[in-house]
């Protein structure tokens, strides 16, 4: 079961309810403008005329057509707003296929550095003893490329 609550939201809905509101609205615009022209004329100020415009047919079709144009271009405006987003969409999908390669490539690089670096330090002689060699220039390496140390 509704309640009263419901049953006048209900009624907000309806067709007589929204032009009772609109002309509720238009009664309340009429009264504040009558009476902000009253108030500017007590105190002083020049009250704006009302001015008759004397319309012709020429006039409405002028203004029909302007009004078509200005449509016209509002809807160029936006297809060309909406080739401008779809360039930077697609240029920015390209920049990040970019960033992802190039990462791709630093991760494959530095796994291949890793391989030859394992290969160079396993290396072992005749008789099985590993070699020192490869092992102290990795270590003269690291230190080179250490920033402690170089300054």
């Amino acid at each position: 079961m509704p309640t009263s609550k419901q049953i006048r939201n209900k009624d907000k809905f309806t067709k007589e309810y929204k032009l009772k509101e609109i002309q509720k609205n238009l009664t309340k615009k009429a009264r504040l403008k009558k009476e902000y022209l009253k108030t500017l004329k007590n105190e002083g100020y020049e009250v704006p005329d009302k001015k008759p415009i004397p319309v012709s047919k020429d006039d409405i079709k002028h203004l029909r057509e302007e009004r078509a144009l200005q449509g016209k271009k509002k809807l160029d405006e936006k297809k060309e707003i909406k080739k401008q987003r779809k360039r930077l969409q697609a240029e920015h999908a390209q920049e990040a296929r970019k960033k992802a390669e190039e990462r791709v490539k630093i991760i494959e690089q530095k796994e291949q550095e890793r391989e030859k670096r394992k290969i160079k330090m396993t290396q072992k002689t005749k008789t099985g003893q590993p070699k020192m060699g490869p092992k102290i220039d990795d270590m003269l390496d690291k230190i080179k490329n250490d920033s402690l140390y170089t300054e």
